[in-house]
């Protein structure tokens, strides 16, 4: 269990371990946690709010799409996150990066673009 930012409690529902990778898209609900690598997207299902924790030495080759995340590994695509992004020290993204709030810790490093999220796209969020 994780806390955010505001204090909800959250629970990880899925786990990839430090020793597994997955090679093909992977479609998550509620709250996962990556130590190994991911070779495919990660995308939440439309309408959850998911969660994505992401550890030191994890990678994933392919986009990111999150309610909330917390990156400390490699991500290579692009990343939406429509509510909050926060890339630690060991995190490295080599792609865009689409966010509502973002925190960045001082050693953190991103080779892409920053665009903050549209205003539009959170309401249709929402709606679906």
């Amino acid at each position: 269990m994780f806390f955010n930012k505001k204090n909800k409690a959250r629970t990880i529902d899925t786990l990839i371990d430090k020793d597994i990778t997955v090679r093909g898209n992977v479609t998550y609900s509620g709250g996962i946690r990556v130590d190994g690598s991911i070779q495919g997207n990660l995308t939440e299902l439309p309408g959850t709010a998911g969660t994505l924790i992401m550890g030191n030495k994890s990678r994933i080759k392919g986009n990111v799409s999150a309610h909330t995340a917390i990156i400390g590994g490699d991500v290579n695509g692009n990343i939406v996150c429509v509510e909050y992004l926060e890339l630690h020290a060991n995190a490295r993204v080599t792609g865009d990066i689409e966010y509502k709030v973002i925190e960045i810790h001082a050693g953190a490093k991103v080779y892409g673009r920053l665009k903050e999220v549209a205003k539009d796209f959170n309401q249709s969020a929402k709606k679906k």
